[in-house]
């Protein structure tokens, strides 16, 4: 299996997993082993689906050689294209959309028979009883508090493919986090497409909201840090505002994109704020969040961007310090309103745009980061770094990468340590353990490591 794109994919995707586990399945590295090959996927960028085509592509020649392969595409780039993907693609034996994937097990039995199926059902409900945490992480797991999204914003193509939003209730959210808990998760990250708009629709005539949620787990023994992605500007309200502040485990990070800082750039984009009122926004966290970090994700080159107009978002990026963006080339999604748009910025301008805001934003981080040179930081321990085997890496409550030194050996993957910061680069926090950090435990049987059966990649 294959994943790309959003954390709400990843989780998605551990989901399908646990349900193929319990059919039987077993998740593989080795794709010539393989019966079932699964691409879960992403229509955000045209660089995301591109990939998908080449994966499919090169599985042709693979088919003709074992017809009984079953080959799957899921997720958003399989809802926007339907069946299409099937005619498209006669390798592909299964299509199936964002609200269907739990039916795998059935539709895989199907395509064994030599059938094409397909499952677009986006009024399909998604219910689940959640048992294990298979992401790639112990200590830590995602939870979706809420699916789809109602916003229109006139880039994006999630409101077709996930479908209007529809909440989860606080007891089922709950009851998924003790069970985590119980299991040695100490950090959750809630999930949704707008996830501070969670609670419309849940009780009519009760005001309920993703405060409400984040007060529920702060209670909850075992927790110990919480996060929620991604955040819309418009509904950030006082009482989530509140929540951040005063509650214990709720992390003072926040991931609330801005897309421009051109109010006639985010008209067009049908954002619904103004540059002014997403800084009174900043402001106000800063003013009330002790320790307040915010990230956020800027596009250059929509539609109808003048100099100007970029240079207000570089004069946004600058005067707020984000402490990470991500920055991205617009390219045009079918199906949006933006589609229709001239897209009337050359590709070689979005490039000097998009590398003019990442630079900056590479100065300011850098900035940012060796200011924390002599902190103490608590760091929840990932595992051992990518670059370096005498390393472990982990985040802090800001969200921000820390490296120090440490071995598998140790078992402190899944541990709150404190670390010393004493040195920075632009993405990473560098520093050293201090003495007397204890390792917590993960209870015994706890977490089905997914090394011992394959994995997600």
């Amino acid at each position: 299996m294959e994943v790309f794109g959003c954390q709400m994919n990843k989780l998605d995707a551990e989901l399908l997993a646990s349900a193929l586990l319990e059919h039987g399945y077993v998740l593989t590295e080795d794709m010539e082993r393989a019966g079932v090959l699964l691409y879960y996927t992403c229509v955000v960028r045209k660089h995301a689906e591109d990939r998908v085509y080449s994966r499919i592509g090169l599985l042709k020649a693979r088919k003709k050689l074992r017809p009984d392969l079953v080959i799957g595409i899921l997720g958003c780039l399989a809802q926007s294209g339907g069946k299409e993907l099937l005619r498209r693609f006669p390798q592909v034996d299964i299509v199936c959309g964002t609200a269907e994937f739990l039916r795998l097990p059935e539709l895989i039995a199907e395509a064994r028979q030599g059938r094409a199926v397909d499952a677009l059902d986006l009024d399909a409900e998604v219910r689940f009883e959640r048992r294990w945490n298979l992401g790639p992480n112990p200590a830590q797991a995602y939870i979706s508090v809420m699916r789809g999204c109602d916003q229109t914003c006139s880039f994006c193509i999630v409101p077709t493919t996930r479908g209007p939003e529809v909440s989860r209730s606080v007891a089922e959210i709950i009851e998924e986090a003790r069970v985590l808990a119980g299991r040695g998760v100490v950090e959750v990250t809630l999930l949704g497409q707008t996830v501070n708009s969670y609670g419309k629709r849940l009780e009519p005539g009760r005001r309920i909201g993703l405060a409400n949620v984040l007060r529920e787990l702060d209670r909850i023994p075992g927790l110990q840090r919480i996060r929620f992605i991604t955040s819309h500007p418009r509904f950030m309200t006082e009482d989530l505002v509140a929540a951040m502040a005063d509650l214990e485990k709720v992390c003072e990070y926040l991931h609330l994109p801005v897309q421009s800082g051109s109010d006639a750039q985010l008209r067009r984009m049908r954002r619904g704020y103004t540059s002014g009122r997403y800084r009174e926004i900043i402001d106000r966290c800063r003013a009330r969040i002790p320790g307040f970090v915010v990230a956020t994700d800027f596009i250059v080159g929509f539609p109808g961007e003048t100099d100007a107009e970029f240079e207000e978002s570089r004069r946004l990026l600058e005067d707020v310090r984000f402490q990470g963006s991500f920055i991205f080339k617009y390219s045009p999604r079918p199906g949006t309103r933006a589609a229709e748009m001239p897209d009337d910025v050359g590709e070689e301008v979005k490039k000097e745009r998009n590398q003019t805001l990442l630079k900056l934003q590479q100065r300011i981080s850098s900035e940012i980061h060796k200011a924390r040179i002599g902190s103490e930081e608590e760091v929840l321990v990932e595992g051992i770094s990518k670059n370096d085997p005498n390393r472990l890496t982990g985040r802090n409550r800001a969200h921000q990468i820390i490296v120090f030194p440490g071995r598998r050996e140790e078992g402190l993957e899944g541990c709150l340590v404190r670390v010393r910061i004493t040195a920075a680069t632009p993405l990473t926090l560098i520093g050293e353990r201090l003495a007397g950090a204890v390792p917590g435990a993960i209870p015994a049987g706890a977490f089905v490591p997914l090394g011992e059966v394959g994995k997600i990649v």
